[in-house]
């Protein structure tokens, strides 16, 4: 299902919260929806939340802990500042504490806090498989179609405006590459056979354009 409007986006929130035997909780849905609808996100936004949640929905038989990935997507950009170096470290602590008012039990609470935290570096991998999956969700985007991949690189270049270019150039190269090293790029079978050729290719030509 493809969310359009903040009232789609609520009701997506007001159901998982349902299916995970959580309190209600409107006004904290709102929050997270606002905080990824912020106009500066070009990329780390409600599209990005949007591809996850697909994700997740086309792969449940893959997924055995589906509330830790449900939570995990809502609240792992939930604070996402471009020139701050903490905001996996952040949004984890943001969504443990959360979860907890909401009546989460504990086991709940540690893994999508653990999950969100080992988001800062995908390459280092998870806990488990649902971790894995996640982590390669989260960053598919690198294996899209070569026009999509091109929105996406753009809408990342957007959001770190305020780098002037010469030193975005070379941070972006510095981070394609360190992918390009990785073998396999992916840390699940299902996403490597699924977007580790393209994925490749996408980054060598960005690197090239640099």
């Amino acid at each position: 299902m493809s969310f359009v409007s903040r009232s789609d986006w609520l009701e997506r929130w007001r159901t998982d919260l349902r299916t995970a035997g959580l309190k209600p909780d409107d006004a904290l849905g709102r929050k997270l929806i606002a905080r990824h609808g912020q106009f500066w996100r070009r990329y780390h936004g409600l599209s990005h939340l949007n591809f996850l949640f697909g994700e997740i929905d086309a792969l449940r038989d893959q997924i055995t802990d589906l509330d830790r990935l449900v939570f995990a997507t809502w609240f792992h950009d939930a604070i996402y500042i471009t020139w701050r170096k903490d905001n996996e470290a952040r949004s984890a602590a943001w969504a443990e504490a959360a979860l907890a008012s909401l009546g989460a039990r504990d086991t709940l609470v540690t893994k999508v806090g653990t999950l969100i935290r080992l988001t800062a570096n995908h390459a280092d991998g998870g806990t488990d498989h649902d971790d894995n999956l996640f982590l390669d969700m989260d960053c598919a985007i690198l294996g899209a179609p070569p026009d999509i991949y091109a929105q996406y690189a753009k809408g990342v270049r957007a959001e770190y405006g305020w780098v002037p270019g010469g030193r975005y150039r070379a941070g972006r190269k510095a981070f394609l590459e360190s992918q390009l090293a990785r073998e396999p790029l992916f840390l699940t079978d299902v996403y490597e056979a699924r977007y580790g050729a393209q994925a490749r290719a996408n980054m060598r030509a960005e690197v090239e354009s640099l």
